[in-house]
Formats: C-alpha cells, sequence, structure tokens
C-alpha cells in the first residue's frame, strides 16, 4: 500500500496540492504533479507511476480523457477520473476508455483512499486474467489439433492456427459467425449433413464426439477426414456458457486404414488362391497317382510274361507291344510335366521354320486317324484352299493338333462326330484352326477353366478319360508363344465343343528362304559315356554299339577322364549331376586338356527344366 506512486493529473494547482496532501496523509509516497494532458503522457513514460488521478477537464489539445487513454494503451497503467461535471457526451468518451474508477469532486479522503485501492485491485486481476488468457491463446495456438470455441449460441469466439488452417477461415473473419458456417461436416458415404457437434453439447451438457467417416469442408472446397470431440464450457455456478470443439485431419490415418484394408483384402485374395492351388494340388497328385499305376502295373506285368513266355512267340510279342505303348505313354506324361513348367518359366525356345499349315494338320491328322476309328468316331476334314504358311516350330504346333485331336477323340463318344477344318482370315493376316466335336460339352464354369493346369472337363472315379489334364494348358502356352490365340466354347454339358487356335501368317515369300543342305551320311564314332546311373549307362552303351559306334563307359569323373585319354573318344556324353566331380568339371577338364579340348561334349541330364 504504502509504495505506491501515484501521479495527479490536474490543472488546478491548489486543488493539485490538496489532493497530495491528502494521499500524504493517507500514507502513500508523495505523489508528482502534472497539469496538462501532454504532460501526464510525458511524466507517466518517465516514472511508471502505478496509477493516475486524471482530471477529466484540461486545457490544451489533449483532455484528460485523451491523455488517459494514451497512457492505457502505452504503459498499461489504471486510471481514475477526477471530475466536478460533465455533459453527456464527455462521459460517454470516458467509459469508452474503461477507467478504474470515478471520483466526484468534492470528496473525502476515505473515498478517496477506497477508490485507488479498488481500483489497483482491479486492475491487478484484470492483469492476471489478460495473462492467463494470453498463456490459455498460446497453448491453443501451439497444440498440434485444430480448436475452436464458441458461445452460449454456437457463435465462433477463436481459433487456433490449426483450425484456421483446416477451415480456411481466418480468426478475425470468422469470429461471431455460425459454427455451421465455419465448421462445415457432411458424413463421408452419404454426402449429407453431419450432426453438429457445438449444438449437441449446448442441448445435452457433456462431451461428445463426431461419428466415423466425417469430413470437413472447408472455405475453398477440399474435403478433409476428421474426427474431433466437443465439450461444455462452464462458469462457476455449472452453467454452460460456450463449447470447444477439438479436431484433427486424419487422412495420413484414413490413408494407412485404407492400405491396410486393401493388404488385408489382397492377402485374402491369396489365401483363397492358395487354397485352391492346394485342392488342385491334391487332385493332381490322386490324379498323377493314378496315371503312373496304370502303365508301371501294365509294365510289371509284360516282364512277367516275358519272363515265362517263350522268346519271339505270341504272347513275348503282345507283352512287348504293351511295354513300348505304356513307356511311351509315361514318357508324354513326364513331357507334358516339363513343358508346362519350362512354360511357365518362359524356359521354352520355339525352333521356328516356315511350314505349311494344311500339310502339317493333315499328317497329324493321319498320324490319329486309328485313334478315332478305335473309339468309334468320325473324322471330318476341310483344308483352307490356298496354302497357308506360318513361321513356327514345327515339333511345337504338332502337339497343339495332336492335343486338340486327342480331347476331341477322347470326349466324344461312340458314333460322334469330330470335324476339322482350316482357313485364313486375310485381313487380319491369321490361319485359323478349327476342331468341333459332339462330344460331352461343357458347363459355363468349366470353359472358364478349361486352360488352367491340371483341368479337364469331366473328372469321374474311374478317370475312363485318363490323363493329367494338361494338353489345354500346354497348347494355350504354345499357341501364345508362336503370337496367336486360342478359346474353346460349348453351348453346355452334352452339346459338345468348338476350339480354335488362330495363328499369324508369315510374310516372308518364298524365294527368300534358303534350301536346308541335305544330312550327309551317318558313320560309325567313338563315344565315350559317363554317367553314375549304371542303368542308364549301360542300356545307352547297348544302344550305340546297336548302331555300329565304339563306346566306352566310366561311373564318375575322374574315372571317365583317365578313360578318355585311353580311348581317345570323339564324342562325351557327360551326366551334370554326377557325384564327387560334376559334368561342368569335367567338362572343364576336357576344354584345358590338349589331347581332349577338341572332343565334341553332350551334356545329360535328368533335370529337364
Amino acid at each position: 500500500m504504502h509504495d505506491v506512486k501515484i501521479l495527479i493529473v490536474e490543472d488546478e494547482g491548489v486543488e493539485a496540492l490538496d489532493i497530495q496532501h491528502r494521499l500524504i496523509s493517507l500514507g502513500y509516497p508523495t505523489p508528482d504533479i502534472a497539469f496538462s494532458g501532454e504532460e501526464a503522457v510525458q511524466k507517466a513514460g518517465e516514472i511508471s507511476p502505478d496509477l493516475v488521478l486524471m482530471d477529466i477537464m484540461l486545457p490544451g489539445e489533449i483532455d484528460g480523457i485523451t491523455a488517459a487513454e494514451l497512457i492505457k494503451a502505452c504503459l498499461d497503467i489504471p486510471v481514475i477520473y477526477l471530475t466536478a461535471y460533465a455533459d453527456d457526451n464527455t462521459l460517454q468518451r470516458a467509459k469508452i476508455t474503461e477507467p478504474n474508477g470515478y471520483i466526484i469532486k468534492p470528496f473525502r479522503e476515505r473515498e478517496l483512499h477506497i477508490t485507488i485501492d479498488m481500483a489497483l485491485y482491479k486492475h491487478q486481476i484484470e492483469k492476471k486474467l489478460k495473462e492467463s488468457e494470453k498463456w490459455l491463446a498460446t497453448t491453443l495456438r501451439s497444440i498440434g489439433d485444430a480448436v475452436i470455441t464458441t458461445d452460449q449460441n454456437g457463435l465462433v469466439t477463436f481459433m487456433n492456427p490449426v483450425a484456421e488452417v483446416l477451415t480456411g477461415w481466418q480468426l478475425e473473419e470468422g469470429r461471431y459467425k455460425k459454427l455451421t458456417e465455419v465448421f462445415n461436416i457432411i458424413n463421408m458415404y452419404t454426402r449429407k449433413p453431419a450432426e453438429n457437434p457445438v449444438k449437441k453439447v449446448l442441448q445435452e451438457g457433456f462431451t461428445v464426439g463426431l461419428a466415423n467417416h466425417t469430413i470437413l469442408i472447408n472455405r475453398n472446397g477440399a474435403e478433409i477426414p476428421i474426427d474431433d470431440s466437443a465439450a461444455p464450457i462452464k462458469d462457476s455456478r455449472e452453467n454452460i456458457i460456450g463449447v470447444v470443439l477439438v479436431f484433427r485431419d486424419v487422412t495420413e490415418r484414413k490413408e494407412a486404414e485404407e492400405a491396410l484394408r486393401r493388404s488385408e483384402e489382397r492377402y485374402r485374395e491369396l489365401a483363397e488362391k492358395l487354397r485352391v492351388a492346394d485342392e488342385r494340388k491334391n487332385e493332381f497328385l490322386a490324379v498323377l497317382s493314378h496315371e503312373l499305376r496304370n502303365p508301371l502295373t501294365s509294365i510289371r506285368n509284360s516282364l512277367f510274361i516275358l519272363d515265362q513266355a517263350e522268346p519271339g512267340g505270341e504272347q513275348a510279342r503282345r507283352a512287348k507291344g504293351i511295354l513300348e505303348r505304356q513307356v511311351g505313354q509315361l514318357s508324354r506324361l513326364v513331357d507334358d510335366l516339363l513343358d508346362i513348367t519350362r512354360i511357365t518359366r518362359n524356359k521354352i525356345r520355339l525352333q521356328r521354320e516356315r511350314i505349311e499349315l494344311n500339310e502339317l494338320v493333315r499328317q497329324t491328322i493321319e498320324d490319329h486317324r486309328a485313334l478315332f476309328e478305335a473309339s468309334g468316331v468320325q473324322l471330318e476334314t476341310e483344308f483352307a484352299p490356298a496354302a497357308l504358311f506360318l513361321q513356327a516350330d514345327r515339333v511345337r504346333l504338332v502337339q497343339v493338333v495332336g492335343n486338340l485331336l486327342q480331347n476331341a477323340a477322347k470326349f466324344t463318344g461312340h458314333g460322334g462326330k469330330t470335324r476339322v477344318s482350316i482357313e485364313s482370315d486375310t485381313a487380319k493376316q491369321r490361319a485359323i484352326i478349327r476342331v468341333a466335336d459332339t462330344g460331352v460339352g461343357m458347363a459355363p464354369e468349366q470353359v472358364s477353366r478349361l486352360f488352367q493346369p491340371f483341368m479337364q472337363a469331366e473328372i469321374t472315379i474311374d478317370r475312363s478319360r485318363g490323363g493329367l489334364g494338361l494338353g489345354l494348358a500346354l497348347s494355350k502356352g504354345l499357341v501364345e508363344l508362336h503370337g496367336g490365340e486360342i478359346s474353346a466354347s460349348s453351348a453346355g454339358l452334352g452339346k459338345g465343343s468348338e476350339f480354335v487356335v488362330s495363328l499369324p501368317l508369315d510374310s516372308i515369300s518364298g524365294a527368300e528362304l534358303q534350301d536346308v543342305p541335305a544330312e550327309g551320311p551317318r558313320r560309325s564314332r567313338r563315344v565315350l559315356i559317363i554317367d553314375d546311373y549304371t542303368d542308364i549307362a549301360e542300356s545307352l552303351r547297348e544302344l550305340l554299339e546297336l548302331n555300329n559306334h565304339k563306346v566306352a563307359v566310366a561311373y564318375n569323373g575322374p574315372d571317365g577322364i583317365a578313360k578318355a585319354r585311353e580311348f581317345r573318344p570323339e564324342i562325351l556324353l557327360c551326366d551334370i549331376g554326377l557325384p564327387r566331380m560334376n559334368g561342368y568339371e569335367v567338362a572343364g577338364a576336357f576344354r584345358r586338356d590338349e589331347e581332349l579340348s577338341n572332343v565334341y561334349l553332350v551334356a545329360m541330364t535328368g533335370y529337364a527344366l
């Protein structure tokens, strides 16, 4: 109290001195005196008083009201107005400056003392409140979430910088506007306006959160996914005086959730594909077991017959025929498996040459005619009227056409019909092969899966049709390697099927092609075989010797190299997967040896991929 510095502003000297003496008598330090508005502003800046007693009616350009306004604005010093009289206009001006008190002249010391204490107390409270508000505003501006406050009518009173960025509204523009104008939210999926959270808080009086999938449409029309909560602001009597709304941009979280959802969906699809693949694998293994056991059983039976039958007799000839057919069947099964794997891994290389399609198909049909006759299926053909030349791998195209013919014979019942036709599409420069039958036909769902490996249109427990279901998958891969397409269609079960192959015609004229030189006469060669599989080595030796070649055999790499130095072979047939010293190492040793470096090397392996 007694260290409070007071500045008296009074143009009447006697009056100023009287107030000074009264303050001293009340225990205040000797106050300074200013006699004009200009002097008051100057002294306030110099001495920084704790309070100013300001006469309203001052002479000069700056009256008491103006001086008080300047002092409060620049120095934040409380002001008490002293006045004996004033008109309404002057008093209204004084109110605008928000003084800390009024004293009407004349006054008593007690009145002066109480007014000063109240002014200082009020100023102290206001200063703390301003500091608290400043601290709160600074805190709200610095947090990462967006904050909007409203009054009890739902009008915006505050927005922090994050809220300004997200909504597109500056605080000064948005203040006292309806929240729904500044904070425009909709449901992400229905596109309908979302419930106003502030309105709900004002009605129900407790904290609420936004529903999921809420979009904020900002002032510029941009859409931002958000989540938020709104809570009531209450006074000391628990009356709601406003609402604070806190919200945040959840774009990254939504993107992460969507990425997670897509990932889970992708994994579910992969899991389903793996499940289907596992089922198909199990079905394939069951079919493969059947297709291997049947030929092996026939081979074992035939070997027993050969042991018991008279050499060269009818039983021996029939057993030999069975052996040839069943070994051929096993070879085709293995070749189909290898081919489908090679196609999948892009390991097949076509040996292209210029071929005439009519002739190739005609020869392939003749090779399979006995199959149709045995099945009681009528075979009709129609060839293109003119030659159709392709640049293609002859063996692979025969394989494709053969697969289609075998399919037709297999799935067309006795008395049915198969028609093979060839035509050309000159506009598209394509040759077309059609194979149509009157057989078992297919359901639509079977057509869509027909060219997948290990698929057959009919799967029955007796496996009367036979095969691994690889032929059409192989055909599709081989046709596509030639730049062509293959398709299948059926009117339904029991209504037959049609397969169509489209291949690009050759654009090279016959004059550009050179004749392949004729193969020279064969002569006896010196051949060395290195293979750790004794049966293969010995059977290959006998086969070559039957063709008048001189043959030596070794069963591992070091022995093979030693034997080569003695035997001096022209040709080496060497297994790659040898123990101790593999085929690559054997080949390297041959190439480094001056005496063996010119030997023609041929690699042999059961790993055919």
